[in-house]
């Protein structure tokens, strides 16, 4: 029992990371090696010791499970889409449930918007550290606090028109971009401390006696607290009347906060700054100082001064001993922000006044203070700070709320509406996501070819439309050959192109391979062995297809014609019947009729028998080409692009999170022998149409996103026909918006492909006592100790009568044994145990031995203390 612990110990501590090799198959040869006992990147098979080992053994059995840790790498290639990382205090707005989404700029057919509040109407502790619970202790209580933001005031908009993210364009340079947009007049959002316990004071006279008719909140002052993350001092605190209900609270808070004794100087380091501070003047209620050269005006509590360099300097305390030693002091901050928060009925909802940010009224940042006054006591319960937009805000991706406000607003512009200017709203762009293109794009002047990914990842390019005269359109490439099929009731003949989509219930719309294959033509049945010819136009690649007149047979829309089964295409992993349409097999090239979406035949209940097969791209897009008039030629062929998604689209996939993508629609036509394509008009979803932006100098292009990150791009040259590029993620992107405190940073990464090792672990359990293995033929198996001390290895050679046979004194001895199963054997033993561990060295150091290490046998010795590794030496008869 205690050699089976020590091994299991050994297994568990020595190989908790492995990385292992793959190999498809191994010869049977040490060179190989650690082949076959690593397969798919795992250790395949057990390692076995006597029951009885010696320490030796267990030492042995260790050394060669702590190699195979380093025995191989498998190597694993990644491309990634690039990402956003974030230090410092930061919240992405998002939960786990619920992801913000890119909202759309509807010409017509209403709004597709998500705003900020429908994801979560507030953040607070544990979303931000800058909103932490915390307590505030003065002479009458302790009151404990919690801090709220809600987002965009936490209040419905019925109109859905700000804290969006939209493809648009801003206001000031008609730049066209995404940007996370707030609109003039509405709320940004409202900020919250709520005491649990009250805040607490008494009503006090001039002189810090109770009094009814008094306006000092004496218990207030000098308390610190931490609002939104920054630090400030209730410097003064009143009520305004002496009828009550009313109060004005003073705070401060700075970059540096210190008090000095009259005369005295020191030194100090702001933004990088220094800045050298002496308290020039002090008496009964002011002080004054000089820094940096500067002196500034006589404060009292709660005033404030500016620097010539923009620096506020602010005094919350002067201490001024009237007698022979007594002390003349001022505490102030230097770096500092001054709040005045006022209001003239604490009894109600409603707010009264503005806050002011040293001493500016910042209009559109309103103050309510609810609480209770009984003339005696005074509680506050609430503050709430409403924060509103005064103009439109475009934040753009990378931008901050507060630099968008200062653009907008110029040198009137009020950043400081972001209460305590220690927060803000950042947008870092659109998540990186994997893309394809797909495009309609010209062949010369007068056809259209329809580009897109394919199900297996290739390009495919294919013809739908082309103007051969006039106002004549043809749906394909050519009237009667190369024609474009999507419809199950077309013949096909050759060289015409048809779409493969497997449509049945088991695949998810947006999860349907879609394949173009070519039609190359056919061999006669009379032929010996004859083919059907395909071209795979993602793959390049040749399809031959034997085929056979079989007995079944389908028929067209219930027409009675019937149609002779030939041959099954297997593409993508699904089957496609293909059949005869001719009628006659005994020519070559005949014509087909296949069931394009792999329903199993072609009938009137067939979705593709007389609407369009949908392609659907490898990023799940489909497209829908319809011929509006049929057959060969049409006055207009329709191409529409759209996501699917479950919410609206049925057997969908779950594309989107709530805001389905507004499909989008193009009409191609004909004029002078040149094809032209316009937006559709019609509408493709309850008349909703996206508009595409021409960004500002720029002609003959404009852009646009849909909800799903799909990015449109619609050229109309002057004398060119127009074009379609459509830039689509693998999955859904995401506008990437966080709240974040003072010092977040971020970094991005671009795309990158990396590769890296799989790291796997050996199973306790791996190592086993002889006993506890049944069949040692039923798996591959590394075998320490010769058939004395391991019955396992004494039944993998046979059980011999002498068991030291073979075996000579200070040798080791490795050999790899093939059973009939195909499995190995591989044995690692010596004459004395000493000389079991010296081969088990040989086998966890096998590269240090590569030259001789090979064949199914060595042998091992301790020559001048070195291991050295060798061949057998035959055994020589004499006469």
């Amino acid at each position: 029992m205690r050699f089976q612990k020590a091994i299991k110990r050994m297994i568990a501590l020595g190989t908790g990371a492995i990385m292992l090799s793959s190999l498809a198959s191994a010869a049977v040869d040490l060179a190989n090696y650690p082949a076959p006992f690593v397969k798919d990147g795992k250790f395949s098979g057990v390692l076995v010791v006597g029951d009885k080992a010696a320490a030796e053994d267990v030492i042995g059995i260790s050394d060669i499970v702590s190699s195979l840790q380093f025995a191989a790498t498998k190597k694993v290639t990644t491309t990634s889409a690039g990402a956003v990382s974030v230090e410092g205090d930061a919240w992405k707005i998002g939960t786990s449930t619920k992801k913000l989404e890119l909202s759309e700029d509807l010409t017509t057919g209403g709004i597709n918007r998500e705003l900020l509040s429908n994801i979560t109407t507030f953040i607070q502790k544990g979303d931000l550290k800058a909103l932490d619970s915390g307590t505030l202790t003065n002479n009458k209580a302790t009151s404990p606090f919690n801090q709220y933001l809600y987002l965009l005031g936490g209040t419905t908009q019925a109109n859905m028109d700000s804290g969006y993210v939209i493809y648009s364009e801003d206001d000031d340079t008609d730049t066209s971009a995404d940007w996370l947009y707030f609109k003039s007049g509405r709320e940004i959002g409202r900020y919250l401390i709520e005491f649990t316990t009250a805040l607490e004071s008494d009503v006090d006279d001039s002189a810090g006696s109770s009094s009814t008719t008094g306006l000092f909140l004496t218990d207030y002052q000098d308390v610190d607290v931490t609002l939104f993350g920054k630090k400030y001092t209730i410097v003064t605190a009143k009520r305004v009347t002496t009828a009550g209900s009313d109060v004005i609270l003073t705070l401060m808070g700075g970059a540096g906060k210190d008090s000095l004794i009259e005369k005295q100087t020191k030194t100090y380091t702001i933004g990088g700054k220094d800045y050298e501070v002496t308290l020039q003047f002090v008496d009964a209620d002011e002080a004054q100082f000089v820094i940096n050269g500067q002196t500034t005006r006589k404060m009292k509590d709660g005033d404030t001064d500016k620097l010539a360099d923009g620096t506020t300097v602010g005094v919350t305390d002067v201490l001024y001993q009237d007698y022979a030693g007594g002390i003349h002091s001022a505490t102030f901050f230097i770096g500092a922000q001054k709040l005045e928060l006022k209001d003239t009925n604490v009894k109600d909802l409603a707010s009264s006044n503005a806050i002011k940010v040293d001493d500016n009224t910042i209009d559109d940042a309103l103050v309510t203070i609810e609480g209770t006054d009984s003339n005696s006591t005074f509680k506050i319960n609430r503050i709430h700070i409403n924060m509103s937009a005064d103009d439109n805000f475009f934040v753009p991706a990378g931008g901050k709320l507060s630099e968008a406000i200062k653009s907008a607003g110029g040198t009137s512009a009020e950043p400081e509406v972001l209460f305590t200017s220690n927060w803000d709203i950042e947008y870092r762009g659109l998540s990186k996501e994997t893309t394809e293109k797909v495009k309609v794009r010209t062949s010369g002047s007068s056809e259209y070819d329809l580009e897109f990914i394919d199900g297996d990842g290739n390009k495919v390019s294919v013809p739908i439309a082309k103007a051969p005269s006039g106002s004549q359109l043809i749906f394909g490439e050519q009237s009667g050959s190369r024609a474009f099929v999507n419809k199950e009731n077309r013949t096909i003949k050759k060289d015409d192109y048809f779409v493969l989509s497997d449509s049945t219930s088991s695949r998810k719309r947006g999860e349907r391979p879609s394949y173009v294959l070519q039609y190359k033509g056919s061999d006669k049945v009379t032929n010996d062995n004859p083919l059907l010819k395909f071209k795979n136009l993602g793959s390049s690649n040749t399809i031959e297809q034997t085929y056979s007149n079989k007995t079944t047979s389908a028929t067209v829309g219930g027409s009675g014609n019937p149609l002779t089964e030939l041959a099954t295409l297997k593409v993508g992993g699904s089957d496609f019947t293909v059949y005869n349409a001719d009628g006659d097999l005994r020519n070559n090239d005949f014509a087909l009729a296949i069931d394009l979406d792999a329903s199993g035949g072609i009938t009137s209940g067939n979705v593709t028998l007389l609407t369009p097969l949908v392609i659907t791209t490898k990023s799940g897009m489909e497209i829908n080409v319809t011929n509006e008039s049929g057959g060969d030629s049409s006055n207009v062929v329709f191409v529409s692009f759209r996501i699917p998604d479950e919410s609206r689209d049925g057997s969908a996939r779950d594309s989107t999170e709530t805001l389905a993508a507004t499909p989008m629609g193009w009409n191609i036509t004909a004029a002078s022998a040149e094809v032209q394509m316009t937006q559709d008009t019609g509408g493709l979803n309850l008349n909703k149409r996206i508009n595409l932006r021409t960004p500002s100098g720029q002609t003959n292009i404009a852009y646009g996103y849909d909800s799903y990150g799909d990015y449109y791009t619609y050229e109309t040259p002057t004398n060119d026909p127009q074009q379609i590029t459509i830039e689509v993620p693998s999955k859904q992107r995401s506008p990437l918006v966080y709240i974040t405190a003072k010092g977040a940073s971020f970094s991005e990464t671009g795309a990158s492909t990396t590769d890296a090792v799989t790291v796997q672990r050996i199973e306790v359990g791996a190592a086993k006592l002889a006993s506890e293995v049944s069949d040692v033929k039923a798996q591959n198996t590394i075998l320490v100790g010769g058939p004395c001390a391991n019955t396992a290895a004494a039944t993998v050679m046979g059980n011999p009568a002498d068991c030291a046979a073979g075996f000579a004194p200070g040798e080791g001895r490795i050999e790899l044994f093939e059973h009939t199963n195909g499995n190995v054997a591989m044995l690692v033993a010596g004459y004395g145990a000493l000389d079991t561990r010296n081969a088990a060295q040989v086998v966890a150091n096998y590269k240090d031995y590569k030259a001789n290490f090979k064949g199914t046998k060595v042998v091992v010795k301790k020559v001048n203390n070195q291991l050295t590794v060798a061949a057998p030496v035959a055994a020589t008869t004499t006469a």
